[in-house]
């Protein structure tokens, strides 16, 4: 999966432990198998109806307006909360059927998300060396 890819996943675990259906965005993979993804969220009241970063305010994100890309509704990808998750057990998933590839962002625009990434404070630098070990070309 490359940065960029869309992935449903029926029964996401987040990090606090609550279980839901969730689109999550890949950021980066490591040679490893571990893939960085971010959540996202069609619900907007926290967030800025402003195209691209918003890694500045007090909820980091990134939007997507809708027809921006696959995307049904308006969109932001949550740059306040990272993931990485094992290739492997991901496959397993897809083979399984609790994972989708849903779509996936313009690798111009995926690299636009991945700077924006890198420039949250939320992020480790740990998970900032993922992204830039596998940058979206221009």
């Amino acid at each position: 999966m490359k940065p960029g890819t869309i992935i449903f996943h029926k029964d996401f675990k987040f990090s606090d432990g609550a279980i839901k259906d969730k689109y999550l965005v890949v950021l980066g993979r490591r040679d490893d198998g571990v893939i960085l993804v971010a959540k996202t969220t069609s619900k907007g009241h926290r967030y800025r109806l402003d195209f691209g970063c918003q890694s500045g305010n007090r909820y980091p994100a990134f939007y997507l307006s809708q027809g921006s890309c696959c995307f049904p509704l308006c969109t932001w990808i949550c740059l306040d909360e990272f993931y990485e998750l094992k290739q492997t057990l991901l496959m397993q998933s897809m083979v399984a059927g609790s994972v989708f590839r849903f779509g996936e962002i313009e690798s111009t625009l995926a690299r636009d998300l991945q700077f924006c990434a890198k420039d949250s404070d939320d992020i480790s630098s740990h998970q900032e060396a993922i992204i830039d070990g596998d940058l979206s070309p221009v």
